[in-house]
């Protein structure tokens, strides 16, 4: 089976056939014809986001460069890679197996073991450290960027709950340090880390904690830090 990976970077690989090279905006047009599967897009549209600054002839040129060359490297063994109907073209992935769907699948689910999946899947942002000079395909990938990023935050703040419930202090620990480094401002994040590092034993570091929170808030809002979490330093 194939898998197109597209969290953290871009990767595609076939059990059956050797890693092929995709250029640039090849990789983009994948990423963005992945992310919309099913939906069909026309040829005007495809070539105005990735070659806009190019004439029309040239961007419908290098368009069909693009998709010969989706065709060759991922072969369909369903098929074929692309349903057309007109000027509209759909890429289709039914024997593909591509981490954002899979991640959004799991993402919507509500048992730690599903969400601890998603977030496995989650290595990095959607297509991490890459970029394209096309204005209107950088819009969309920061917008899915976001969208993606949010539902991982979700995912985070499930498991983190999750976690200081049942007193899972290890995995607590784990997973507030990971959502902090996205949202370091979450005063909530940081007592549930100050809680399980105490729970621990490591008193030390949830002191440090505190201090890091205070720092923050301090620095970037100018504010200082919500009563309760004042108390449960007090108590440390």
């Amino acid at each position: 089976m194939a898998h197109l990976s597209l969290l953290g970077g871009f990767d595609f690989a076939d059990d059956a056939a050797a890693a092929p090279v995709f250029g640039r905006k090849t990789r983009a047009m994948v990423a963005y014809l992945a992310l919309q599967a099913g939906h069909s897009h026309s040829r005007e549209k495809l070539a105005a986001l990735l070659w806009g600054s190019n004439g029309e002839p040239q961007a419908r040129m290098n368009l069909r460069q693009a998709l010969s060359m989706i065709r060759k490297a991922m072969p369909s063994a369903k098929g074929g890679r692309f349903l057309a109907d007109g000027d509209t073209i759909t890429l289709n992935l039914d024997d593909v197996d591509v981490d954002v769907a899979r991640f959004e699948a799991l993402a919507a689910r509500s048992t730690p073991h599903d969400l601890e999946q998603a977030m496995a899947l989650y290595r990095g942002d959607l297509l991490d450290g890459f970029g394209l000079k096309e204005e209107p395909f950088e819009d969309w990938l920061r917008v899915e960027r976001e969208r993606l990023r949010a539902k991982a935050v979700v995912v985070l703040e499930k498991l983190v709950v999750t976690y200081s419930e049942v007193d899972n202090h290890a995995s607590c620990v784990e997973v507030a340090t990971r959502l902090l480094t996205w949202e370091p401002l979450r005063e909530d994040v940081h007592r549930m880390l100050m809680q399980a590092f105490a729970a621990q034993g490591r008193v030390n570091l949830a002191l440090k904690q505190y201090e890091r929170c205070r720092d923050g808030l301090q620095r970037q809002l100018h504010l200082q830090p919500e009563r309760e979490t004042k108390e449960l330093y007090d108590q440390l």
